[in-house]
């Protein structure tokens, strides 16, 4: 067994190319398959198949050691980093996982601040829903994720809060309420996120005796096309106020009574093991976060 041989079984898994994984891994195709080839004789198992239409599939006995396979080149990288850390150089790979509820502006102003002080670090972005940021962080996919409500305290570093909004088109029938409680809500046509994160703060807004079930009328990936199609009053939408831009014309933004706050953090998996990338990052976050909130502005 070597190092190679799981690189390749984890670039594979999350390319689902032979081709993709052995140009990110800076090899020819057919060494990668050759690797792979050698790696399930070795165990004598068959960890991948193919199809005829050349689609990749893990075996469940693949999926297992893909899980062991990702934390062994985790370590591997975080070997190297350490190396060089010692040296007076913070380098290697961070990847990010965050859901579009987080603010793009918040995102790529810490972004900016750690490439100029680390521009050795490559980052690599991934953008998932809630569950898929948990996922992602157990198997190791990722080494730092963005998330409202981040339950995973010790671990976690609370960056800040927005508010929950409901934003409805001009000429609703709640628009002159300005706050208006949960269970007004029964029964209204919602235009929502495809990443069904609206579903789970829905679920978190309010007590166990005020919940409703939205009635979702259309599931849209994009949220410049939701506030479009409420401005055309084909429904209202639930937002966080950060997302909402000040120049809505045909809509009004309506606060919740009692308000809901969504605490807004940063997740990893091990403070005990992560990476000089990681704990580079950690000190960018948490320098940025304090400049905002003297500021006023993050």
């Amino acid at each position: 067994m070597t190092l190679t041989q799981l690189q390749c079984l984890v670039a594979l898994a999350k390319l689902g190319s032979f081709t993709e994984a052995a140009e990110e891994l800076n090899l020819t195709q057919s060494a990668v398959s050759h690797a792979l080839t050698a790696f399930e004789k070795e165990l004598n198992i068959t960890l991948i198949e193919r199809n005829r239409k050349g689609i990749i599939t893990f075996t469940p006995v693949g999926k297992r050691i893909l899980e062991y396979a990702r934390s062994i080149v985790s370590f591997a990288e975080a070997i190297v980093q350490e190396a060089k850390a010692e040296q007076g150089e913070i380098t290697g790979k961070l990847r990010i996982g965050y859901i579009p509820f987080i603010h793009a502006g918040v995102l790529a102003r810490i972004i900016t601040v750690f490439q100029e002080r680390y521009s050795n670090v490559e980052m690599v972005l991934f953008e998932g829903n809630i569950l898929e940021i948990e996922d992602w962080l157990k198997q190791n996919i990722i080494d730092i994720g963005f998330l409202l409500h981040p339950s995973v305290e010790k671990n976690s570093t609370w960056i800040l809060t927005d508010e929950l909004c409901i934003l409805v088109p001009s000429g609703h029938h709640l628009e002159a309420r300005g706050a208006i409680t949960l269970s007004e809500l029964e029964g209204e046509q919602f235009i929502l996120s495809k990443d069904e994160c609206s579903f789970d703060i829905m679920n978190q807004s309010g007590s166990k005796e005020e919940k409703i079930t939205p009635h979702v009328r259309f599931r849209v990936q994009d949220s410049a096309t939701i506030f479009a199609m409420v401005q055309e009053g084909l429904g209202i939408t639930l937002l966080p106020r950060m997302m909402l831009s000040n120049s809505l014309e045909g809509t009004t933004v309506l606060s919740l009574d009692p308000p809901q706050l969504l605490p807004i953090g940063m997740v990893i998996k091990s403070q005990q093991r992560s990476s000089p990338a990681v704990q580079a990052f950690i000190d960018v976050v948490s320098m940025v976060s304090n400049i905002g909130k003297e500021s006023g502005g993050l």
